[in-house]
């Protein structure tokens, strides 16, 4: 996916969902491959959820910014492991 919009590993890109967006520097990898999901090209997102080191995360840019806002009622646990996602390069 980074090669088809032009990123590369350090660029800063936007990651968007429903409901916010954050800023992160990119991490480009081939250990995330691309699945064919209904006859469609999909790809994995991955991000860490915590602030990482002093001095490294902004704040505000937290990775729950882009969680949706939804939990399964049996277990009472969020859902915040798959969501859609759009990137693009800053």
């Amino acid at each position: 996916m980074a090669k088809e919009i032009g990123i590369k590993s350090g660029d800063h890109v936007r990651v968007k969902s429903m409901r916010g967006h954050i800023v992160a520097i990119a991490v480009v990898t081939k250990r995330l491959a691309a699945l064919t999901v209904g006859g469609r090209r999909t790809h994995t997102v991955g991000i860490p959820i915590h602030w990482g080191f002093t001095g490294v995360a902004k704040n505000g840019y937290l990775t729950n910014t882009l969680t949706p806002f939804v939990g399964d009622a049996n277990t009472q646990t969020p859902e915040f492991k798959a969501f859609l996602v759009n990137v693009e390069k800053v």
